[in-house]
């Protein structure tokens, strides 16, 4: 059973909110900050995405997209890094993990 108009557009707005949330990994320069926000908005988004995943597609599509979800989920959190220097959001490869900033050249926590 898929959702009513109004469970629709509460589960789009908050699917909305988090895309403009992310800029704030982005913008903001507090690396302290971010390391502690990013853990639970990965993980909030991947629930939410669940959320639409279960009321558009048939319900064995969960036992795909949940598995890939975690999978995913858990490469965004080890890849995402925050410079302490200037507070930069790097991004690296997973099997090769960014030592220094790509914007200020610091080095990052490991």
């Amino acid at each position: 059973m898929g959702p009513n108009a109004q469970e629709f557009l509460i589960v789009l707005a908050a699917w909305i909110i988090a895309g403009i949330a992310s800029a704030f990994f982005f913008m903001n320069r507090n690396a302290s900050l971010k390391r502690r926000l990013w853990p639970p908005y990965v993980i909030g988004a991947a629930i939410l995405f669940l959320i639409f995943v279960w009321w558009f597609l048939p319900n064995e599509a969960l036992y795909v997209a949940a598995p890939l979800l975690a999978l995913v989920t858990f490469i965004n959190l080890r890849v995402v890094k925050f410079c302490n220097a200037c507070g930069a959001t790097t991004q690296n490869l997973p099997f090769r993990p960014a030592r220094f900033c790509a914007k200020c050249g610091a080095p990052l926590e490991q």
